[in-house]
């Protein structure tokens, strides 16, 4: 009988150390597991984090997806650029809200659309640069995906942090123009009576980008997305 009672002890514990990783396994995969979610921090006047819940004009579209996923979801709001390379190391699972860039492709997933916009081009009514012209001045978001349309131009480009510095530059003569999508250029100038004029360059799918280290993920993503848009 002594001898026995150690082997038992020899059984049963690789058994309990396969039990306990089957039941990590299933926490950290399944329905109800925690996933981090990168909110843009210059889209803060369309979509931002308040008490669990995201707030602003776009925000109903992401609530229903995110809550109908199976997941339950921690908010972290970052610069624009920050939350791209955040993605790319892993430190976030869902990114948004993003549109599609070709370069995020090697370490994120964009998901199936969430809503339509368009991207801007905004100047003022005195300026009488080119678009296309040898010296043209444009200013962006720095990380916006929007600069794609900027790669053949030989002027200068700024990259700037804040939305509202983009469109000061632009009241202060100091860029031609200024790439922005459409829902954020309406809400910051909602109050405004400024003439600026306004040039729909190409309409786009607002979407979230899911880390290519949570393919699961993606899945339940974008079944709740399409089940909250049917």
């Amino acid at each position: 009988m002594v001898l026995a009672r150690p082997a038992n002890r020899k059984m049963k514990a690789p058994r309990m150390s396969v039990l306990l990783m089957a039941l990590m396994a299933f926490s950290g995969s399944g329905l109800g597991a925690d996933i981090r979610i990168g909110i843009g921090q210059e889209f803060a006047s369309v979509i931002a984090p308040e008490s669990g819940q995201l707030k602003g004009e776009i925000s109903r579209a992401y609530n229903c997806m995110i809550n109908n996923s199976g997941y339950s979801a921690q908010f972290v709001v970052l610069p624009l650029a920050r939350l791209i390379n955040e993605l790319r190391v892993g430190n976030v699972d869902v990114g948004l809200p993003l549109v599609h860039d070709p370069s995020r492709d090697g370490f994120a997933t964009f998901g199936d659309a969430v809503l339509g916009s368009s991207y801007l081009r905004v100047s003022l009514p005195a300026n009488s640069a080119q678009p296309e012209g040898r010296d043209v001045r444009y200013a962006y978001i720095r990380g916006f995906a929007g600069k794609t349309m900027l790669k053949d131009l030989e002027g200068p480009i700024f990259a700037v942090s804040e939305w509202g510095q983009a469109l000061e530059m632009l009241r202060r003569q100091r860029v031609d123009y200024v790439l922005i999508t459409e829902k954020t250029f309406g809400a910051m100038t909602a109050d405004s009576d400024e003439p600026f004029v306004v040039e729909k360059m190409r309409d786009l799918n607002v979407a979230f980008y899911v880390s290519n280290h949570a393919p699961e993920l993606l899945h339940a993503m974008n079944a709740a997305n399409a089940r909250c848009r049917s």
